[in-house]
């Protein structure tokens, strides 16, 4: 009865130890020499305002942004209503962004390098 017990205290305290990994863990490096696992799986924000070719992100420190990274500008729109009046939408890569700037823990300015943006517009990381 002693190590099913022990067994299930192990389990625990590494799901707990999971959750509470320190951000660096999720996060690239800050010479940008290596993705992190939240680079390269789950990074996505929304362009919140663009002038000129300057756009501010609804991405930021906690979510592991860093200056340089380059996020690819979609577009959702749609393109049938469904059953009950439901829509359809498709996603379409318009354009690209690059980090220049991070602001504080949710926001970050980019720099429009390709293509085209506009608020409400989502941005992904790159996969490569």
């Amino acid at each position: 009865m002693l190590i099913p017990h022990l067994s299930r205290i192990a389990i625990s305290a590494l799901m707990v130890s999971s959750l509470l990994a320190p951000a660096s863990v999720w996060a690239a490096d800050p010479e940008g020499e290596s993705p992190g696992v939240a680079h390269t799986f789950f990074m996505r924000g929304q362009i919140l305002d663009i002038k000129d070719e300057t756009v501010v992100l609804c991405i930021g420190k906690s979510d592991g942004a860093v200056v340089g990274q380059e996020l690819d500008v979609i577009r959702h729109r749609r393109v049938s209503s469904g059953p009950k009046g439901q829509g359809r939408f498709e996603r379409e890569t318009i354009g690209r962004v690059r980090v220049t700037a991070i602001i504080d823990d949710h926001y970050a300015e980019g720099a429009l390098l390709s293509g085209s943006a506009s608020g409400n517009d989502s941005v992904e990381l790159i996969r490569e």
